[in-house]
């Protein structure tokens, strides 16, 4: 009789970091093409079935007018678009600043479809991942191009050149992602690329994302100060309980957005209004129209703005910790010498690469955050993307430049007096 003792893992044994395609005998079979081809047609497919139901729901339960099916047919169209964040025109008013939340609509269904698709073909080289992403995102774009020409009317319409250029890369986002989290290798899309780039992703990735954590924490901050007028705007513009529903719903859509703007508002940008605009040091928004999350800005300088600008220093510091850093110490016999070993031009390339990504990533986001939301003074509104950017290399980056440069600057002189006497021998 034998004892059956639990197995444990043995102590410093290698762990696989991500989950390997597992073949199913219920998927059928097919090249990486026609297996991009297939997820992508399927994945619009019911990205517009589900935008149907909730278009149909709010129609019918909402108050309408005479609209007949087909109308309702085009609008999902529309919507479906809308959710990936492409500019809506009715007449001849275009509505730029949209809801960032229904984004995780398509991005869940493209995901979904991209992981069937590695299941299908199997790849096995980095060749036919590739494939993969690039057949699912550019039939994927030029169906929701055919949509938009088919959906589009006087009254209510997309441009085709904006709707092919949106959805193609928001699935060539989630389609990168989920390979990468899904293939054997977490490097295999980047194997071919320089060491040097490849080791300043990560560490814009994360200060992108705590920019981003800091600015919903502001949101968030800013909507239990003014709870109050949120409520009162969100009653007046749907006093019953169907629309306040939706009105509810359409606000949650735009938490997204509005933490976009408040990340600007830290970077010190802040946003445009028409003719005002909100940044710590001035506070003057202007008329503005009825929506709740506008409720939200304030109309005056807050006590606390100038401060505010230690959150982005803060995440340009915590660049530097997260760049890869050579084991360095003060050498050098003149203070020519040793100044000369305070940077290696290794980190520093790394160090500008992640500055260069997070300021791509701070454009993206500003620029899918702003635009326009009527005729006049509403022509534009949100942050200007390259100021925002900007914004970003000058206090991230120089931040952590000089996180790099100050200390070992200090400590090279120091090295240089305390060791004066052997010099000078």
């Amino acid at each position: 009789m034998t004892n059956d003792l639990p197995r444990k893992r043995p102590v410093g044994a290698p762990q696989r970091q991500w989950r390997r395609p597992v073949p199913e005998d219920h998927i059928n079979h097919y090249p990486p093409l026609i297996a991009g081809a297939i997820a992508a047609g399927v994945a619009v497919v019911i990205g517009y079935i589900f935008t149907l139901g909730f278009i149909m729901a709010a129609w019918l339960f909402a108050a309408h007018g005479s609209e007949s099916t087909v109308q309702v047919l085009r609008a999902a169209g529309i919507a479906w678009q809308v959710m990936h964040l492409v500019p809506l025109a009715i007449g001849t008013t275009t509505i730029g600043v949209l809801p960032w939340g229904f984004l995780v609509v398509p991005v869940l269904i493209l995901w979904k479809a991209t992981q069937w698709a590695l299941k299908s073909s199997q790849p096995k080289t980095a060749i036919d991942f590739i494939r993969i992403a690039i057949s699912i995102s550019l039939i994927y774009s030029g169906l929701a191009g055919l949509i938009g020409l088919i959906c589009s009317t006087n009254d209510l319409y997309t441009g085709i050149t904006s709707s092919i250029l949106h959805t193609l890369i928001v699935a060539l986002a989630v389609t990168s992602v989920c390979i990468i989290t899904y293939a054997p290798s977490r490097t295999i899309l980047t194997d071919a690329m320089p060491k040097l780039i490849v080791d300043g992703i990560r560490p814009a990735v994360i200060s992108f994302g705590l920019l981003f954590i800091a600015g919903s924490l502001l949101t968030s901050v800013a909507l239990i100060l003014n709870w109050a007028q949120v409520r009162a705007v969100t009653t007046l513009m749907a006093p019953g309980f169907i629309d306040g529903f939706f009105m509810t719903l359409l606000g949650i859509g735009y938490l997204p957005t509005v933490n976009v703007w408040a990340m600007s508002y830290l970077l010190g940008p802040g946003i445009m209004l028409g003719g005002g605009v909100v940044n710590p040091e001035n506070a003057s928004p202007g008329a503005l129209p009825a929506f709740p999350l506008l409720s939200i800005l304030p109309s005056e300088s807050a006590a606390l703005a100038a401060y505010f600008v230690l959150v982005p220093i803060l995440i340009g510091i915590a660049i530097y910790f997260l760049i890869p850093r050579e084991r360095w110490s003060a050498q050098g016999d003149s203070i020519a010498i040793a100044l000369s070993f305070v940077v290696r031009w290794r980190e520093v390339v790394t160090l500008l690469v992640s500055v260069g990504l997070l300021s791509i990533f701070v454009w993206i986001a500003a620029a899918a955050s702003s635009g326009s939301l009527g005729i006049g003074y509403l022509k534009f509104v949100g942050p200007v993307p390259t100021e925002v950017a900007a914004a970003a290399i000058a206090v991230c980056g120089l931040s952590a430049l000089l996180t790099l440069v100050i200390p070992r600057t200090v400590m090279s002189l120091l090295h240089c007096w305390f060791n004066r006497e052997a010099i000078t021998k």
